[in-house]
């Protein structure tokens, strides 16, 4: 087991990355809700995981985007905070805070993130950003 399993998992969901979003970026298992996905999605940033990104951004969504644009180390995310979910049967939503540092400052990510379930998989589609 790598020292990061054994580590909180970055999406702040109290459980370790090893019981908690490891298990999707392993592809043990799908996320059951769109919350469980963007959590997923919010710890491969964390850890650049730009092929998990990429395949779990919805095709029609994601543009010219690559896996190696989504790899890449952007900011230094330090914290997430769910402010309200609904996952329907194949739509839903996330609205959720993420701090992260720069020039040693926090700034926030507010974001109201959309899901579609495709195939019985949740992706992400699109955001509306909060300032």
């Amino acid at each position: 087991m790598s020292d990061k399993n054994k580590l909180p998992c970055p999406c702040n969901s109290g459980s370790t990355y090893a019981k908690c979003c490891a298990v999707f970026h392993s592809r043990q298992q799908k996320p059951i809700s769109c919350e469980q996905l963007m959590r997923s999605r919010y710890s491969a940033f964390v850890f650049q995981l730009g092929e998990y990104l990429f395949d779990t951004y919805h095709p029609d969504f994601r543009g010219s985007l690559t896996i190696e644009q989504l790899s890449e180390k952007s900011l230094d995310w330090k914290k997430l905070q769910i402010v309200e979910t609904e996952s329907l049967p194949s739509t839903g939503f996330v609205e959720f805070k993420a701090w992260y540092l720069v020039d040693g400052d926090f700034s926030c990510h507010h974001e109201r993130s959309n899901f579609m379930k495709d195939h019985d998989q949740w992706l992400y589609c699109d955001g509306t950003f909060y300032t």
